[in-house]
């Protein structure tokens, strides 16, 4: 088996990478290991095939570029060591550029819960490359007027905030100031994410809602039937086997922020659902300077006004390891 593996440079719990390294190690021993320069792998797998080339400096461009070099040697498994980001990120690529490649992911991130990320670190001695089952995954589509963002497998969240670490302890990171300092600043997260003449349509008709400034907003793929017969989680609960398999929330409340456990046990928290599948093209306008987009924990500028969100399924492979 031909295996390529990519560490994020940036993950929240880096600390870990020499252990995983040294059990990727053992584990491929009769395998062909390919990984990224420096501490994109080649310092936690010093026995693998380095990639050649200037890695650009730009996060998200050296991510791509290490994506399509890994790419170059034709591996039959993708492992991507991180976070959603950093999932996200090799996805992204791999969609864009015609890849079929299947990918495991290792946990390794600030926040480890979307559905590429397949393993924790504590799980790995058990993993068993021969015995991968496949999962074909769909995502989000995000455009900001025309132009592709990215694809969310997670989901996508509308704020002035992203979850990442700083010194080691998970915060609320300011979205503008990393993308146009290079600088991760702990701030509040806003509530004021939108303005005056807010709002959203659905296939070119515009849709009702009672949350006039929602104080953040949420889209995410369904595809998981977590949701099936639970009444609590809205028209969520339809979603398991209806063609509608992402949906949009409007909330009362900033709820994807580090916060106290019990910051929401006295009080409720309005919540709107808007579900759409296959086809539907929905869009928001009407979005504040705070209205940045975040997209499985990667923040990026919003430079139009419209965002658009479209469920695509059947977008990629991913490897399911089973666990003893």
């Amino acid at each position: 088996m031909r295996v390529a593996a990519l560490f994020s440079p940036n993950a929240g719990s880096n600390d870990k990478f020499h252990d995983i390294g040294n059990i990727l190690t053992r584990i491929f021993k009769n395998h062909e290991v390919f990984t990224g320069k420096e501490n994109f792998g080649e310092h936690y797998l010093p026995e693998a095939t380095t990639a050649k080339g200037n890695v650009p400096e730009d996060y998200r461009s050296s991510i791509a570029y290490m994506v399509l070099s890994l790419l170059s040697y034709d591996p039959d498994m993708f492992i991507c060591v991180g976070g959603d980001g950093l999932a996200a990120y090799v996805a992204d690529t791999l969609i864009t550029n015609g890849s079929s490649v299947p990918i495991v992911g290792i946990a390794g991130g600030t926040a480890n819960v979307g559905p590429i990320i397949a393993i924790n670190p504590d799980e790995l001695e058990l993993f068993e490359p021969e015995k991968l089952s496949f999962l074909t995954i769909g995502a989000i589509h995000i455009k900001n007027g025309n132009k592709h963002i990215a694809y969310a497998f997670n989901d996508v969240v509308i704020g002035n905030t992203f979850l990442g670490t700083i010194n080691g302890e998970t915060t609320n990171i300011s979205a503008k100031d990393l993308l146009e300092n290079n600088k991760k600043t702990a701030v509040t997260p806003s509530s004021n994410i939108t303005v005056d003449g807010f709002g959203i349509t659905n296939n070119g008709e515009d849709i009702k809602f009672s949350i006039k400034n929602p104080a953040q907003i949420v889209v995410s793929p369904l595809e998981v039937d977590r949701f099936y017969g639970r009444a609590i989680t809205g028209a969520l609960c339809y979603s398991a086997y209806s063609p509608h398999k992402a949906a949009m929330g409007l909330f009362e409340e900033v709820i994807v922020k580090m916060a106290d456990s019990s910051s929401y046990s006295e009080r409720f928290t309005k919540v709107e659902h808007l579900l759409f599948g296959p086809g539907d093209l929905v869009s928001i306008t009407g979005l504040s300077e705070d209205g940045q987009i975040v997209i499985d924990g990667n923040p990026y500028l919003r430079e139009h006004e419209t965002v658009t969100f479209e469920y695509e399924p059947n977008l990629i492979k991913v490897a399911k390891p089973p666990i003893k």
